[in-house]
């Protein structure tokens, strides 16, 4: 008799440990659940720098490939941030020629950054904004726009900064923030291209 009420008095400690270690990695698992939250929460929502406060934001206007012979949509900013748009997106790195929006939208899609600038910029910041570009490995393209409202103008997935020049460190911090941001990620865009030489 007596050994059956150890037996039973031991069982009864097993399935208190047993509840105390699956109550402990709960609150374990809890934890690091909040933590988690709370690193995405801050990385996701964290305010934009200063130099940043004029980013402007639009919707996003669908992200299909245009058909052959298809024209592309009308976009809701200009240069282009979102839209159906070419098949094929260009290759990164530094054009001497315009890139037609419905190309450029693949590579925002990709989470490419795109730098263009008006053709009658100063050629001390052209060459600026080319040293800039080189500095980076993959997701950037630069390229002059006739027609852009600003001197400079950067544009990533549904995000554009106008700025009033080649002004590096804010770029810099543009392409830090906005640079793999699109639908796409992951998609390589090494720089390859490199027309100004």
């Amino acid at each position: 008799m007596a050994s059956g009420s150890k037996r039973s008095k031991r069982e009864a400690r097993r399935r208190q440990a047993q509840a105390k270690a699956r109550r402990n990695k709960i609150l374990i698992w809890s934890g690091v659940g909040v933590v988690a939250l709370a690193i995405v929460s801050f990385l996701v929502f964290q305010p934009l720098p200063e130099e940043l406060a004029d980013v402007e934001t639009f919707a996003n206007i669908g992200q299909d490939h245009l058909e052959t012979g298809e024209n592309p949509p009308i976009y809701n900013s200009s240069p282009a941030s979102s839209g159906n748009h070419a098949s094929v997106p260009a290759q990164c790195g530094i054009y001497v020629s315009e890139i037609p929006d419905q190309v450029q939208v693949h590579n925002l899609e990709h989470g490419a950054v795109v730098i263009q600038y008006q053709p009658d910029l100063d050629p001390d910041e052209i060459v600026l904004l080319q040293v800039y570009a080189r500095s980076k490995s993959s997701h950037i393209l630069l390229a002059p726009r006739a027609g852009l409202s600003d001197p400079v103008v950067l544009t990533s997935w549904t995000r554009m900064l106008r700025l009033p020049s080649g002004d590096i460190e804010t770029i810099d911090l543009y392409y830090d923030h906005f640079a793999f941001t699109g639908p796409e990620v992951g998609v390589p865009c090494p720089f390859a291209v490199d027309e100004s030489v």
